[in-house]
């Protein structure tokens, strides 16, 4: 006896789609494993009942990650910018460290449900903007903008054309945020085709965001790079370190001066050698900067969280042959 097909067929129907994630969740769980287990229990108790009442249906949860589907793309938006209001209420009460912070992706699009589960481009598309979201913020297509722009009292803040992992054409992607929020600030025009322009916005989020933890300490971010440095490659002289953190060797070796007072670093030199000495890290500059090294990882991670492993490398390999390319110029 021939036994019947289980399978179920997919359906396609056009839908407004909705992925969700926490932002920096590896670091989260790394952190303090049970405490965001538990947080983040307690926000998915608000995402699903807000969903729900919103008319959408969840489809998927894995993780940190919701998949969901909505008949209406104001629905959708509305849902997601209650869900990012009422998490973020929750969160003033903690610790900004621990934190469980959304950030969500909404397209509209055609779908493929089989079993309860979507597929398609427009599932892909969605996970993709909730990659190029800020943290807190809803980032659209503009298939679903052009539902809600009129609909909802909003500004929006437009992204441009980006490029979209295994679409052909770019889709051009806007930025929503809950009413309570902080105002994004605005990327002028101007800057989105000037690459000097991005280029010092760039350096000055990562030198802020370096600042932060490296003051901590009593260090410029160069200057923790200058104890790095000797860490990573004990024994060079000031210009090869200054060669190293690609700073012109007077400023070597003022940073140097800095770290040995501190007593983080320690200059050795041949007895009846010349030359200027060769550095060495103590035992406390190593306790300093292992101490310190997470805490400098996951403030980069958290400037580059719009961007996929994918995008991370191949940005520093693009500034890899910038630099590289520019830099054998100025040698003679």
């Amino acid at each position: 006896m021939q036994k019947a097909d289980t399978t179920s067929k997919a359906q396609r129907r056009l839908a407004a789609i909705f992925s969700a994630d926490v932002e920096g969740y590896a670091r989260l769980m790394n952190a303090d494993e049970g405490g965001t287990l538990n947080l983040l229990s307690a926000h998915r108790d608000i995402t699903d009942r807000l969903i729900a009442g919103q008319g959408g249906r969840i489809a998927n949860t894995a993780g940190d990650s919701i998949l969901a589907e909505f008949p209406s793309a104001v629905d959708a938006l509305q849902c997601a910018l209650d869900i990012l209001e009422r998490v973020g209420a929750v969160n003033r009460e903690i610790p900004e460290a621990h934190r469980v912070i959304f950030r969500i992706g909404l397209h509209v699009g055609e779908v493929m449900v089989r079993d309860g589960d979507l597929f398609g481009d427009g599932v892909n598309i969605a996970a993709r903007l909730q990659g190029l979201a800020r943290p807190g913020s809803v980032c659209l297509s503009d298939a679903a903008h052009q539902f809600v722009h009129r609909a909802l009292p909003l500004s929006f803040e437009d992204l441009g054309p980006q490029k979209i992992k295994n679409i052909d054409s770019a889709i051009r992607a806007y930025l929503a945020w809950p009413a309570d929020a902080p105002p994004s600030p605005v990327l002028p025009p101007v800057h989105r085709r000037a690459i000097a322009h991005l280029a010092r916005r760039f350096n000055d989020l990562c030198s802020n965001a370096a600042s932060i933890v490296t003051g901590r300490v009593g260090l410029a971010p160069v200057e923790y790079a200058t104890l790095a440095s000797v860490h990573d490659a004990p024994g060079n002289d000031s210009r090869r370190l200054a060669e190293r953190i690609g700073v012109p060797a007077a400023k070597a070796l003022r940073y140097l001066k800095h770290l040995e007072d501190r007593g983080l670093i320690h200059r050795k030199t041949a007895k009846g050698a010349k030359g200027p000495g060769r550095y060495e890290i103590t035992s406390q500059g190593t306790k300093l900067l292992l101490s310190v090294r997470p805490e400098i990882f996951a403030a980069m991670e958290r400037v580059t969280a719009s961007l996929s492993n994918d995008e991370r490398e191949t940005l520093r390999e693009l500034l890899v042959r910038v630099i590289k390319a520019n830099e054998a110029k100025d040698k003679p």
